[in-house]
C-alpha cells in the first residue's frame, strides 16, 4: 500500500519551515476579491450527516442548468472563497454547489477536525444523495480545490469497494490538488517560493499524536501558515478561516492509497493548475493525467497560483462543463 502521501507532504512542508512566514501572498489584483468575499452575506441550506451533524452548503443557480458542480473547498477555506467560481458558471447555465466541510465555515463540527478517518468520505456521499433528492435528473460534476481533491478521492476510493452504497459521479475536477508526484520531475521545477512554508508544527501538541492513536485525543498540532495581511486578519475574526487541524482531519480527507484512487476514475476528468502554484507542479499534474484509466480526460494550466486559479480557471472550466 502506497504511504500516506499528502499528508507526507504536508508535514514536509511543515518540517522544512525555518519561519512563521506563509508560503502564499496576496497579489494586489487579487484584493477586492477577497474584501468583497468577507463582506459577502452567507447563503445557507443545511443537511444532516451520518452523525447528526448539520452540514452547511450553498447553491448558486442559473434560470435552468442540466449539470451541477459540487464543489469541496481547501484547506482553511469555506464555501464562499469558491464564489466568484459559481458566479461565473451560472453566467454559462452551470449550477454549483458549495460544501462547508464539518468544522469549518457555518458547518456544526469541531473546528479542523473529523469523528474518524471516514466522515468526510460519508459526509460527501450524504452531500450528494441530498443534492440528487433535490434536482432529479441533473448531472453532478464532483469537484474539489487543493484539500478538496483529496476529499473527493478518498469519497472514491471508500464507496467505489462497496457497490451498494455507490453511484459515481458523472465526471470528476480536481483542481490544484489531488496529484501524484512526478518522479522524473526535477525539483527546481517547483514554481519559485524560497521563503515561507504552508504550515507548521505545535511542538507540544505534536507529543501527543502518539497517544492520540491509541486514546482518540486529536490535538490541534498543526497550524496552517496564512499571510500576514489585515484582509486575512478580517477573515480570521469573522471565522471564515480555520488555521489549527487535528492529525485525524487530514487523515479523513486523503485516501491511504492514491494510486488505487485513481483506478476508480472511470469517467470525464478535468486537472486544473496554475503555473504559479506555490505547492504543486504542472509536471505532477501532466503525470496523474497519465496515470487515470479514464479516456476522456483533460488538463488545464492557468496563469494562476495555488488560490486565484479558482476564478483565473472559470471560464475554462465552464467551457469544459458544457461540452459534457
Amino acid at each position: 500500500m502506497k504511504p500516506l502521501l499528502f499528508f507526507s507532504l504536508l508535514v514536509g512542508f511543515s518540517a522544512c519551515a525555518s519561519s512563521e512566514k506563509s508560503i502564499f501572498t496576496i497579489r494586489d489584483a487579487d484584493r477586492p476579491i477577497y474584501a468583497r468575499l468577507i463582506a459577502e452575506p452567507d447563503c445557507v441550506h443545511y443537511f444532516t450527516s451520518f452523525d447528526l451533524m448539520r452540514l452547511a452548503y450553498c447553491t448558486i443557480l442559473p434560470n435552468s442548468f442540466n449539470t451541477m458542480l459540487v464543489f469541496i473547498h481547501g484547506t482553511a477555506a469555506q464555501s464562499k472563497l469558491y464564489l466568484p467560481l459559481a458566479d461565473t458558471l451560472r453566467q454559462y447555465g452551470i449550477a454549483t454547489a458549495l460544501l462547508d466541510l464539518r468544522g469549518h465555515g457555518l458547518s456544526e463540527g469541531r473546528r479542523g477536525d473529523a469523528k474518524n478517518t471516514t466522515a468526510l468520505a460519508r459526509d460527501i456521499k450524504l452531500f450528494l444523495d441530498t443534492l440528487r433528492a433535490k434536482f432529479p435528473e441533473k448531472k453532478l460534476v464532483l469537484g474539489g480545490h487543493s484539500l478538496g481533491a483529496g476529499v473527493c478521492l478518498k469519497y472514491l476510493s471508500f464507496f467505489s469497494d462497496r457497490p451498494s452504497l455507490y453511484r459515481p459521479p458523472d465526471a470528476l475536477l480536481l483542481m490544484s490538488g489531488g496529484f501524484y508526484p512526478n518522479p522524473n520531475c526535477k525539483k527546481q521545477t517547483r514554481t519559485p517560493s524560497s521563503e515561507g512554508a504552508f504550515a507548521k508544527v505545535d511542538a507540544f501538541q505534536s507529543l501527543l499524536l502518539i497517544p492520540d492513536i491509541l486514546l482518540d485525543l486529536h490535538p490541534h498540532a498543526f497550524e496552517i501558515l496564512l499571510p500576514n495581511d489585515s484582509l486575512v486578519q478580517r477573515a480570521i475574526s469573522n471565522n471564515l478561516l480555520t488555521t489549527r487541524y487535528a492529525l485525524t482531519f487530514f487523515l479523513a480527507a486523503f485516501p491511504t492509497d492514491v494510486m488505487d484512487a485513481y483506478r476508480h476514475v472511470r469517467f470525464p476528468t478535468l486537472l486544473v493548475i496554475g503555473k504559479d502554484d506555490e505547492l504543486l507542479r504542472v509536471c505532477d499534474a501532466e503525470y496523474t493525467l497519465s496515470c487515470l484509466p479514464t479516456k476522456e480526460k483533460s488538463l488545464i494550466v492557468s496563469d494562476a497560483n495555488h488560490i486565484d486559479i479558482i476564478w483565473q480557471s472559470a471560464f475554462a472550466i465552464a467551457t469544459w462543463l458544457n461540452s459534457l
